[in-house]
């Protein structure tokens, strides 16, 4: 069991915060949408196939992400940042009363390391160099902290979010700008990572004194580091918070919140594949144009020596351009199918009681939860689409072409918003 799907079925918090309804049958619906979502992180390749691949196809636009909610960062930074200079001033004085001179020395330059930093906090990225001062100034700033009083230790906090904030939002933007994920988990920990990175700037750009620095934010540090790291591991308490937190800033639950990045690769991916279908079935069919005429020709009258080749040629190429294409439509009607079912699964969790009955879709539910039931056993026993019988695959599809047009949505808006400077 890999860790997204331990945190859809290890927490009790946050399954209860999903299937939260006063019905029986929406509730069951809704927890076996969930199980089925962490099945199919799990089992993504089993659906949808090479994780690679599908990193190529969504690379382009979460390395230029932007979120919607932020300023522009020719805009000068946080409101807070020149109350920040000041208290780490007064923490500065402090700490070389103390006659800690190796201390107050290392403290001096991560203060200013820290004050020319959030300067340009909101475009700064660093480098190798960089990154080992951030580390070093980390371990300086904790150190100070624990021999200052109250009043200055808010200003030494303040400075450890932005030290630390620059550490882990240099680590996302290299997963993020990396040639290759590890598999689809891996990228769904990138996502979340970078999106509450989104919400922690949302949290900052409110900001406005170094007194009233909002906890939340310590939070989403934490929980990004964890993320990105090679072991990621989220205590339940952490996830209850994190559930809370996703709600707050993002008005979803955990799991949606998370899962919804899978369906948007996936939908991706699948437009992808519908093109090259479309780019290439228009060349082949004037390559087949091009044949028969050739072949008609030669039936009247030998064709040229250059004509022979041009044909030849064109018997291998539109030969194997129709094996293509016919591969392509399969893999594109499979891969429909899962996704577009996925984001029925998604809208079971991202919606309460109330708005399915509202828009008239309660019933699928009930109809989820078969699917679900379906796509878990095909991911446990490796059943690939064509094994399926008609009455499943019927079944599948019925369930997925309700949501195709919501997924399509959903995959456009990303691409709007991720690119948009």
């Amino acid at each position: 069991m890999g860790w997204f799907s331990s945190l859809v079925s290890g927490v009790a918090s946050v399954v209860s915060t999903v299937v939260k309804a006063s019905s029986t049958l929406i509730k069951k619906g809704k927890e076996m949408a969930a199980k089925a979502i962490g099945w199919l992180a799990d089992e993504a390749e089993t659906f949808v196939g090479d994780v690679q691949k599908v990193w190529r196809t969504v690379q382009p636009y979460i390395s230029k992400a932007r979120a919607a909610l932020l300023v522009a960062a020719k805009v000068a930074p946080w409101p807070w940042a020149k109350a920040l200079a000041a208290g780490l001033e007064r923490a500065l004085a402090f700490v070389e009363n103390l006659d800690k001179h190796p201390i107050a020395e290392n403290l001096q330059k991560a203060v200013d390391w820290v004050i020319r930093m959030a300067r340009e906090i909101k475009t700064k990225i660093l480098d190798d160099l960089e990154i080992k001062t951030a580390e070093r100034n980390a371990q300086d700033i904790a150190e100070a902290m624990s021999m200052v009083p109250e009043e200055e230790r808010k200003a030494l906090k303040a400075s450890e979010l932005v030290n630390n904030y620059l550490l882990v939002k240099t680590k996302v933007a290299r997963a993020v700008n990396q040639n290759t994920v590890t598999d689809f988990e891996h990228y769904l920990r990138i996502r979340a990572a970078q999106k509450l990175l989104a919400g922690y700037e949302q949290i900052m750009d409110n900001l406005q004194s170094i007194d009233n620095v909002d906890p939340d934010l310590f939070f989403i540090i934490e929980v990004s580091a964890g993320l990105i790291s090679e072991q990621p591991d989220l205590s339940e308490s952490q996830t209850e918070r994190l559930d809370l937190l996703t709600i707050k800033l993002f008005g979803k639950p955990l799991v949606p919140f998370v899962f919804e990045e899978m369906i948007i690769a996936w939908a991706l991916d699948v437009d992808a594949i519908e093109q090259q279908w479309a780019v290439l079935n228009k060349e082949l069919a004037k390559d087949k144009v091009m044949r028969r005429r050739l072949e008609l020709s030669q039936d009247i009258e030998p064709l040229t020596a250059e004509e022979q080749v041009y044909l030849t040629n064109l018997v291998i190429s539109t030969d194997k351009d129709s094996q293509t294409l016919q591969s392509l439509d399969v893999a594109a009607r499979e891969k429909r199918n899962y996704v577009y079912a996925s984001e029925g699964f998604l809208q079971l969790l991202e919606k309460d009681e109330a708005t399915l009955v509202e828009e008239d879709r309660e019933y699928l539910a009930e109809e989820g939860a078969e699917v679900g039931k379906l796509l878990i056993e095909c991911a446990q026993n490796g059943r690939a689409w064509t094994s399926l019988t008609p009455q499943e695959r019927s079944l599948i599809t019925d369930f997925a072409n309700i949501f195709k047009a919501d997924c399509k949505a959903r995959g456009a808006a990303f691409k709007e918003v991720e690119v948009t400077v």
